[in-house]
């Protein structure tokens, strides 16, 4: 039933401006047929409305005497909101949400957008009516509202925000509280989305300064021991056993649990996600630390091939069970809401339990979140403290400044978090998986971090003056109109056509030096005079002309040279002496690639760049001798880090040294094709760095150590070992991946004993070089193991390609020992 209005509140100027409004609303519905959200109505569909505006409530205000034009403006506002409100009250009064006529809603918003970017109603006053929309419409009604907000928005926040920004908060938490998380995860993500693309990404009204949790998002689950079988009392010992908690130290870590023992534990792991802080009371740190592993076990139990069987029984006992929620909900809205509710987190029962740990999706569900408790964690290590200790104004509510994680703990949680990441890689789509959860908690951490600093501001400062004006005196340098040359450049003069006879003109214009490159060694004669000329001159004047002389053949030379003599560019030492591109290299029919003098190029067959994992140092020797023999050849792949450059270190010689934002920048832009931020430093391997090596006629060496003795190295985040190679491949790189096996045991633990090992710590390293060598061989991540022998790793790069068609069989990484390399070499 429509709600009673009042024409005119006993206000002629709200009459007026009511019939006003309904006859843009007449016209909207010409100008706009569909009765869809989309398109939104513009101004120039109504023309210039302001003047009609003017003729009923006067001109816009302007200072009089006993007069503010705040209150004429104030006055204006009110009339305006007043004639707006009857018409939006009998709107949402008769018009049902989901039927056509609901088009007159989104017109009338559409119009008072206009209204408001054109200063002539208040700013907020769209927002306050779309609050009223939404308290008055269901769920459903309230994602059409959601759906005009969505595809406004830029047009709503581009003008007068600081007069919206409270509204809009107030809106969308208003909404918030009303929707379920678990029932409707997806549009509680849009209202999140549309807020932080609202507000200024530095705004501090939606971040969580305290710390605070979200407590009341409890998982319920049956927290009765299941009774053993045959027996009535469910107090009985066998049963408890099955159904211990996690962390009684009686099971091994690896050793999965049935479905019914591990239930219990399973679903108490929600808790400590609820409330992290629980993790700071020792006991239940160790009941989650004995929990994860037992439900890390298990998981890994699980074959591939059980989760798409269990995947459709999951989804029928999910239909069934569909009846039993207990919140009514409109007619029609019921299957909406189910429809883009399931989230397999909520569904608790013991009947559903192993078809759950089956799905794929749920396992990764845990785990997303079991990756985030342990980078709570390794927060709390004594060296993530460190890395805090020289703020001044830390957020103490964020920063748990007195919780401090031992070192056993931090060991364990950097292991679990390991293991975590290499479970969520396995499978077809699994690295790709984990690339996307890896940059939205990497962002999230840094994200924490902004918030322990207490919110500084990422505001870039103002440029100052002084900035300005050069950059505006160089802008109008370049854009400022030049005197154009007699001859444009790299042209030849035509002034002969005019004075010579036509056949000799045209026998000097047909001439090759018109049209053909000049021989590279025309040039260096050239170079040698203006040399000259340079060290003796024979004035100011002729010295200057020489140094352009000289800069335009030196540039015109290493033009020319560029196409057959790029591997001697690597060789010039100096911009002033290119002497070495002028060097004949002596032609050879047949290279003995033992006997190749240093500085010549001699490229394999297979010219992808190179993953070298060396299990036998912390610094590849292999990689240093085979560039010291083929400097033409080969080109290890700097890495970007974080750290200032030691004393004989330079930018671009072994490291290209960036400050912490512009690596994060890199990272986050996928920049990376492999990078490491466990120390004090982070280290990165630019892809764009790779390809440009590649381009320039190289093949690219990527040097990983693998360092088995153990020994600690303060401060080092390089790039290392199996790991590193690992998210080269994950990334679908192309390259050749080989692994360097370290000498065998007993020398091994010499060589460590030498280095300052005791004994058992070089037993120790020697048995985890073997592993590694075993891990290395599956042919899974190395295409090929050789030993740490220059001509067997010869005989590996420069042989035919290995990827896929050499001897090794299938699933098996091909073993290159030193007897083979010399078999190849002859």
């Amino acid at each position: 039933m429509p709600s009673a209005t009042i024409d005119s509140h006993g206000i002629d100027a709200v009459a007026d401006v009511g019939a006003f409004l309904e006859k843009l609303l007449e016209h909207a519905e010409s100008v706009k047929p569909t009765t869809a959200v989309e398109p939104p109505l513009d101004k120039s569909d109504f023309g210039y409305f302001q003047d009609q505006l003017n003729r009923i409530l006067g001109p816009q205000p302007s200072p009089k005497a006993g007069e503010s034009a705040d209150a004429r403006k104030s006055q204006r506002f009110a009339i305006i909101e007043t004639a707006v409100r009857d018409i939006f009250s009998n709107l949402i009064a008769t018009v049902n949400i989901d039927s056509p006529s609901a088009v007159k809603i989104w017109n009338l918003l559409d119009i008072l957008s206009i209204l408001s970017d054109a200063e002539q109603c208040d700013p907020a006053l769209l927002f306050w009516l779309v609050e009223e929309l939404l308290d008055s419409q269901t769920i459903a009604g309230c994602r059409k509202v959601f759906d005009f907000l969505e595809s406004r928005r830029e047009r709503i926040v581009a003008k007068h925000f600081k007069q919206k920004q409270l509204v809009i908060l107030r809106t969308c938490n208003e909404l918030l509280r009303r929707l379920s998380r678990p029932l409707e995860p997806a549009f509680c993500g849009r209202v999140f989305i549309f807020m932080f693309q609202s507000f200024p990404l530095g705004d501090k009204s939606s971040v969580n300064l305290r710390g605070e949790y979200h407590v009341e998002n409890v998982t319920d689950f049956d927290r009765e021991p299941l009774p053993a079988e045959g027996t009535p009392d469910k107090m009985d010992v066998d049963t408890e056993d099955k159904t211990a908690k996690a962390g009684d130290g009686k099971k091994q870590p690896d050793q999965p649990l049935d479905p019914d023992a591990l239930y219990l534990t399973f679903w108490s792991l929600q808790e400590t996600f609820n409330q992290p802080k629980k993790l700071f009371e020792g006991p239940d740190f160790a009941a989650f630390k004995s929990g994860l592993e037992a439900t890390m076990a298990t998981f890994r139990s699980i074959k591939p091939e059980q989760s798409s069987r269990s995947k459709e029984k999951l989804d029928k006992q999910v239909e069934e069970n569909s009846g039993s929620l207990n919140r009514k909900k409109a007619e029609g809205e019921l299957e909406d809401e189910l429809a883009g509710s399931f989230n397999p987190k909520y569904l608790t029962s013991r009947d559903l339990f192993k078809l759950e740990i089956s799905d794929l999706a749920f396992r990764r569900n845990i785990l997303v979140q079991a990756l985030i408790i342990m980078d709570f964690l390794l927060a709390l290590s004594p060296k993530a403290k460190e890395k805090l200790s020289n703020l001044k104004n830390i957020n103490k509510s964020v920063a748990y400044s007195e919780q401090v994680l031992s070192d056993e703990d931090a060991r364990w949680a950097a292991d679990m978090k390991r293991g975590i990441s290499d479970y969520l890689k396995q499978g077809s789509e699994g690295p790709y998986f984990f690339r996307m959860v890896e940059t939205v908690l990497s962002r999230d951490k840094n994200w924490v971090r902004w918030k322990i600093e207490g919110c500084p501001s990422i505001e870039l400062p103002p440029v100052s003056p002084e900035t300005f004006n050069e950059v505006r005196q160089a802008t109008a340098k370049l854009a400022g109109t030049r005197r154009l040359r007699a001859t444009p450049m790299g042209s030849l003069s035509l002034d002969f056509l005019e004075d010579e006879d036509e056949t000799s003109a045209m026998d000097r214009l047909k001439s090759k030096e018109r049209y053909e490159l000049p021989e590279l060694s025309s040039y260096k004669r050239g170079i040698a005079e203006d040399d000259l000329e340079i060290d003796m001159p024979t004035s100011n004047q002729s010295k200057l002309a020489a140094i352009e002389a000289k800069a335009s053949k030196t540039w015109r030379a290493l033009r020319i040279a560029r196409g057959f003599k790029l591997a001697a560019f690597d060789k010039i030492e100096s911009e002033d002496n290119i002497d070495v591109i002028f060097e004949e290299t002596p032609a050879t029919d047949e290279v003995d690639m033992s006997d190749v003098a240093a500085g010549d190029a001699i490229f394999p067959e297979d010219f992808r760049p190179v993953v070298l994992v060396d299990a036998a140092s912390r610094t590849s020797r292999l990689a240093s001798d085979l560039m010291a023999k083929y400097p033409g050849t080969f080109t290890k792949v700097p890495s970007h880090v974080t750290r200032k450059p030691e004393e004989g270190e330079s930018n671009g010689k072994g490291y290209y040294f960036v400050d912490s934002q512009k690596f994060n920048v890199m990272r986050d832009g996928d920049q990376f094709l492999a990078y490491n931020e466990d120390g004090d430093w982070c280290s990165g391997i630019s892809r764009r760095t790779v390809e440009s090596i590649s381009e320039n006629g190289k093949v690219p060496l990527l040097v990983l150590d693998h360092d088995v003795s153990g020994m600690p190295v303060v401060g080092v985040a390089e790039l290392t070992g199996k790991q590193g190679a690992q998210q080269v491949k994950d990334n679908g790189f192309s390259a050749r991946f080989i692994f360097v096996r370290p000498p065998v045991s007993d020398i091994l633990e010499g060589q460590l004993r030498d280095s300052g090992l005791g004994e058992a710590e070089a037993r120790k390293a020697a048995e985890s070089a073997n592993k590694l060598v075993e891990q290395a061989s599956t042919g899974e991540l190395f295409d090929t193991i050789v030993d740490p022998d220059l001509g067997s790793f010869e005989s590996v790069i420069f042989g035919p390609v290995l990827n896929g068609t050499g001897p090794k069989a299938e699933g098996q990484a091909e073993d290159v020992t030193m007897d083979d390399a010399g078999a190849k070499a002859n």
